[in-house]
């Protein structure tokens, strides 16, 4: 990023937080809880700004405070009076208030919640069920495109859908190997991992940051560099939250082609969707790199019948022209029936427009636009499969589908091609060689007041229920999660490893999340930076375990 970043007073905050006596540590002993106002006199004592501080922190007694919690908290079924919500928020627009919020809230027993799209599937970046701070980056989204060296600074607080514009802006030729959400906001994205449509060709999100400004939890402001690389290793992919701030990350711009070619093609079980989706399975992994292919499965309805079937959507982006994707798609995966008629070339921008459900000729201003881009409201779970998913099972997990009232889909993503060149301790995203497939199941509440009506709670019923008919059929010794998709369902426990273990090696495997584990208690020994699923940090040594 610029160098006037660098010119905040670091050493003053650095002194203070390392110095400061923990009111955590008293109020636990008093049972005393914290109050918003000794947080903001905190932030008062060190900034003579007092109209900056009344455009930038809000406390539930400000008409702001709901609108700004409400605006990101991007799966709905959270905005409800029941939803815990913070004590104070503060929206940075630089890093001196990032690292005041952080020394008054350690000073004042607060946890620190850290907000930078809102896409948490648990809402664990906007509410908590302890007296909390969040921070909100969305005013920290600058985007700093180097298309001589194939980079960008990209802050916190920047969407997905800005940094593709941005890059957009000055060239057509390098893209970045993320999500096609546009509102998911890049600082706590990197951190899970992050996939997308050229995962098969350039390997994750995390794979691809090259550098990051990051404030660990004294409040010194570090690099790559600064941090060393076991740091570097573990907040790319680890949960960046369980370590400190993300500032900034500086992301490895890819080479693409002026024009990608897309194409999507439904096919129901009446056209041949089983045996076309078990040729998938082990086609579409092997394929040429260039070639992405995500499937999206659907229990519903012929037409105003009675009867339902399956339809499964698929959805291609090859990395060249339709002259080279069809000989491709004809020798390998004849039997989809990909014409022309049906591909289109289109900017790699355009191509995440129709991704996202968007005709191709839409704006690109409309990736710059949160509040246009719909929101979610459901519950998901993850799962990788390693071995093909037989005929006979396929056929159950569709006779499941038909029994949910169609609020309920799979989206398949293949893996292969570059992921498989990664070593799964490579960075501590693990889902990497034999990963043929990763699967999101979702249930969604769109039409519900709440996600606890009976119908929600139905539905939700029918979610597990898939989960454990898919129990054969997908990875073993973990069942492999994906971390970005965090499911609170498979466990919360902390004490010791063996109840981290449940969850903890489902994220990251078990080799992974030791690692994890001695990295935080090296950087964060007093386990500052916690919530639910967060890296843990234990009494005993990790090598008595």
């Amino acid at each position: 990023m610029k160098k006037s970043q660098l010119n905040s007073p670091v050493f003053f905050f650095v002194l203070i937080l390392s110095f400061s006596v923990s009111w955590a540590a008293i109020s636990s002993i008093l049972d005393v809880t914290p109050g918003p106002e000794d947080f903001l006199s905190c932030i008062r004592s060190y900034s003579n700004n007092l109209t900056s501080i009344s455009e930038h922190i809000f406390t539930s007694g400000n008409a702001s405070f709901l609108p700004t919690w409400q605006v990101h908290v991007q799966n709905t079924k959270f905005l409800k009076p029941s939803t815990p919500k913070p004590s104070v928020i503060v929206t940075p627009v630089d890093e001196t208030l990032v690292q005041t919020s952080l020394h008054c809230a350690k000073k004042h027993g607060y946890e620190l919640r850290m907000r930078s799209g809102g896409h948490d599937y648990e809402g664990l970046s906007y509410t908590a069920d302890v007296p909390f701070v969040m921070l909100d980056f969305t005013k920290m989204r600058s985007i700093e495109v180097d298309v001589a060296n194939s980079t960008a600074w990209v802050q916190a607080g920047a969407a997905l859908g800005a940094v593709y514009y941005a890059i957009s802006q000055k060239t057509d030729t390098l893209y970045f190997p993320a999500g096609v959400c546009p509102t998911v906001g890049v600082g706590g994205y990197m951190g899970g991992g992050g996939y997308g449509n050229l995962l098969r060709k350039y390997g994750s999100a995390a794979d691809n940051v090259i550098d990051v400004r990051f404030m660990d939890v004294n409040g010194n402001i570090l690099n790559r560099k600064t941090m060393g690389e076991d740091f570097f290793w573990a907040i790319r992919g680890g949960g960046v939250s369980s370590f400190g701030i993300v500032l900034a990350w500086k992301l490895r711009l890819v080479p693409v082609p002026e024009k990608v070619t897309v194409f999507i093609l439904n096919k129901t079980l009446e056209q041949g969707a089983t045996e076309l989706f078990h040729k998938y399975q082990t086609v579409i992994p092997a394929i040429d790199r260039n070639l992405h292919m995500r499937t999206q499965v659907f229990g519903e309805y012929i037409g105003n019948t009675t009867k339902k079937t399956v339809r499964i959507m698929f959805e291609g982006i090859y990395q060249g022209s339709i002259n080279t994707l069809l000989p491709l798609l004809n020798k390998k995966f004849p039997e989809l029936g990909v014409t022309g008629e049906i591909c289109e070339e289109v900017r790699s921008i355009q191509s995440t427009l129709v991704f996202w459900g968007l005709p191709s000729s839409a704006p690109i201003e409309t990736l710059l636009n949160r509040s246009a881009i719909a929101k979610l409201n459901d519950k998901t779970k993850s799962d990788y499969v390693r071995t093909p998913i037989p005929i006979n099972g396929l056929r159950k997990i569709w006779r499941k589908l038909m029994e949910n009232d169609e609020s309920g889909q799979l989206m398949i993503n293949p893996f292969g091609g570059r992921m498989a060149d990664f070593s799964e301790t490579e960075i501590p995203y693990p889902h990497r060689a034999g990963v043929l497939l990763q699967i999101l199941k979702t249930v969604n509440f769109q039409d519900q007041t709440s996600d606890t009506t009976p119908t929600s709670l139905k539905r939700i019923a029918w979610l597990q229920s898939l989960d454990e008919l898919m129990t054969p059929y997908v990875s073993k010794n973990p069942r492999e999660a994906y971390v970005n998709y965090n499911d609170l369902d498979l466990g919360v426990g902390s004490a010791n490893y063996k109840e981290a273990s449940v969850w903890g090696e489902r994220y990251w495997k078990r080799d992974n999340f030791k690692k994890l584990i001695r990295i935080k208690a090296k950087v964060d020994p007093l386990n500052f930076f916690r919530r639910p699923q967060s890296i843990p940090v234990f009494s005993t040594h990790l090598s008595d375990i």
